[in-house]
């Protein structure tokens, strides 16, 4: 019975390492929300092509009465990008882009400039869907609510809070995530129709898959922010204004339900199977789940696994918010977790994790580490405070024999594989330190094996 799933569900989440030598624990979401401080939960499970359940946890601001509801709001952050990829690929089906040809044939409003790493090769919408441009600007920090919002165009030629977007490497030689890359494809977009991107992809992607609570809608419209989750961010405060505001609209615009996104994600598999051949072909489907190069995406969706037991979604983070969706290439199950919290990463990954469980996905990566002994004192070298993209910080500090990452709720053990490589117990993410003369200069943040961040130390504090 579906209550049973649901039940085994949410009282299963599991973390992201197994080490050896300890037994494998599992959690209930109520206890796991405590622990990371994150007020509200919105969860939905497809199961057999369908939404088997939902269910919706907390409230709608810390320390608030209002309760998290199916109709409540989150920002999907960057799952917005996997969403909005099916009206880039529909209108490739229609003729109106190429997918293939230089972005420049394309742009009117900006240009990608001039470099050394594309005169080769230009950059093309394929190139921007999967990661693999070589272009800069990995994410976007959004604007507090109220504040002037630079355009889209604006956006791309630095004029905004982040940098100007241009190309680091030449398109198809890596595989790097870029929202610089997919705010180039919304100017594109924009560029041929000569229609608005949110009200594009309400009608090619949205509309189609029964998405009716959902809209790229920034700022929020006045008739739904009342239905709108406030973000929290890590200190557990409330954002300021409730959310920060994205005109980076295929970066991480969109605001849904859990229960819209696990349509969209059953949309996709009813064409995947054949079973639907609207907003795009079932060929075009295919290809948008398949993996290109060496990197974890397709044409928009991320990819887990291979072969029967393939998984396509995505994960997201704006300011205060967590978001996670994925469902089966090849099979009718599926599952969303949206939260409003920065501390909702490690829950996203709990519930996934569970889900997995339940639902007989592929392995998610799960590994299983064996720890290794590694001197006090090259820990205790490792402590301070290090500083990260958008000046966003990371403390370690060493206590009682080990190296950890304080957070709101508690230590974050930084569990050692070797001197110089350690593994965050819950994220599961790794930590490279790199030294010079026994001082660290460099800590890498990778994930899946792909670098998502580095940290500098930060002044003195050593």
């Amino acid at each position: 019975m579906s209550s049973d799933r649901q039940h085994r569900v949410e009282h299963g989440l599991l973390g992201a390492l197994r080490v050896v030598g300890r037994p494998e624990a599992r959690h209930s979401l109520g206890d796991r929300m405590s622990r990371y401080g994150v007020p509200g939960v919105s969860l939905a499970a497809i199961d057999d092509g369908e939404v088997a359940w939902t269910s919706t946890h907390g409230t709608t601001v810390a320390s608030g009465s209002t309760p998290v509801r199916a109709g409540t709001l989150f920002q999907a952050a960057s799952i917005s990008k996997a969403v909005a990829a099916v009206a880039v690929l529909a209108l490739a089906e229609h003729g109106t882009i190429d997918l293939d040809a230089d972005v420049n044939s394309m742009l009117s409003s900006w240009r990608m400039p001039d470099s050394e790493h594309t005169s080769g090769r230009p950059v093309t919408v394929r190139h921007l869907l999967c990661h693999t441009a070589g272009t800069t600007v990995p994410g976007f920090p959004g604007y507090s609510a109220g504040t002037p919002l630079p355009s889209p165009v604006e956006v791309l030629c630095g004029e905004g809070n982040t940098p100007a977007v241009e190309s680091f490497a030449a398109p198809g030689s890596v595989s790097q995530y870029s929202g610089g890359g997919s705010t180039i494809v919304q100017v594109l977009l924009s560029d041929v129709t000569g229609r608005h991107f949110a009200e594009l992809v309400h009608d090619l992607v949205l509309a189609p898959f029964g998405m009716a609570d959902s809209a790229y809608d920034q700022p929020i419209a006045a008739s739904r922010a009342p239905h709108a989750a406030v973000g929290h961010g890590g200190n557990g405060a409330p954002v300021v204004g409730g959310h920060h505001v994205y005109p980076e609209l295929q970066a991480a615009g969109l605001w849904t339900t859990a229960t819209d996104l696990a349509r969209f994600l059953i949309g996709v598999q009813q064409v995947l199977r054949g079973d639907r051949r609207d907003p795009i072909s079932r060929d075009t489907a295919r290809m948008m789940v398949t993996r290109v190069g060496s990197g974890a995406f397709g044409l928009g969706p991320e990819l887990v696994g291979d072969g029967p037991d393939r998984l396509f979604g995505h994960s997201g983070g704006n300011e205060g918010f967590r978001t996670q969706m994925d469902a089966m290439v090849d099979g009718g199950s599926g599952g969303v977790v949206l939260t409003n919290a920065d501390s909702g990463t490690t829950l996203c990954v709990e519930v996934r994790r569970a889900f997995a469980a339940e639902y007989g996905w592929c392995d998610l990566g799960t590994p299983t580490i064996t720890l290794a002994d590694v001197d006090p004192a090259v820990l205790r070298s490792y402590a301070g405070r290090y500083r990260g993209p958008f000046d966003r910080p990371m403390r370690l500090e060493f206590a009682d024999g080990e190296l950890f990452s304080p957070a709101p709720y508690g230590r974050r053990l930084m569990l050692p594989l070797g001197d110089t490589t350690f593994v965050d117990e819950e994220t599961g993410a790794t930590l490279e330190v790199a030294t010079d003369d026994g001082r660290v200069t460099r800590i890498a943040v990778l994930v899946g094996g792909n670098e998502l961040m580095a940290f500098e130390p930060d002044g003195d504090d050593r």
